[in-house]
């Protein structure tokens, strides 16, 4: 009886601290290889809007975030990047291989301010 008890008690806790902190999730990853450079990132759908218009001023480029997207997106007339997105997720991928190294830094200047974006209260 004490079992069922304490199990209880258990999976009652686990739900209330799910419940209470699932409002802000965030996962963010980089993948920078001698070859490739990926950039995924997981969050909560009311940051969309805040992550649009920071991509739009950086890209001078309208990416709906809300809607599934796969697109190239082109960054400085010769280096494109990958991009795809859905509701709450976003994944960047550049192929340095056939790419210039000022595309590769502008683009991780991009993540780095997505990060910051994500991650600003």
């Amino acid at each position: 009886m004490k079992t069922i008890i304490y199990g209880i008690a258990i999976l009652f806790a686990s739900l209330c601290y799910a419940c209470h902190n699932s409002g802000g999730h965030l996962s963010l990853k980089t993948s920078d290889t001698n070859s490739s450079f990926k950039f995924e990132a997981s969050f909560t759908e009311d940051k969309i809007s805040k992550l649009e218009k920071y991509l739009d001023s950086a890209l001078n480029n309208e990416l709906p975030l809300d809607q599934n997207i796969d697109l190239f997106v082109n960054l400085n007339g010769k280096d494109k990047f990958n991009l795809k997105a859905k509701k709450g997720w976003l994944e960047i991928n550049f192929d340095k291989k056939n790419s210039s190294l000022d595309g590769y830094v502008k683009l991780k200047k991009i993540t780095e301010g997505i990060q910051q974006k994500l991650t600003e209260k």
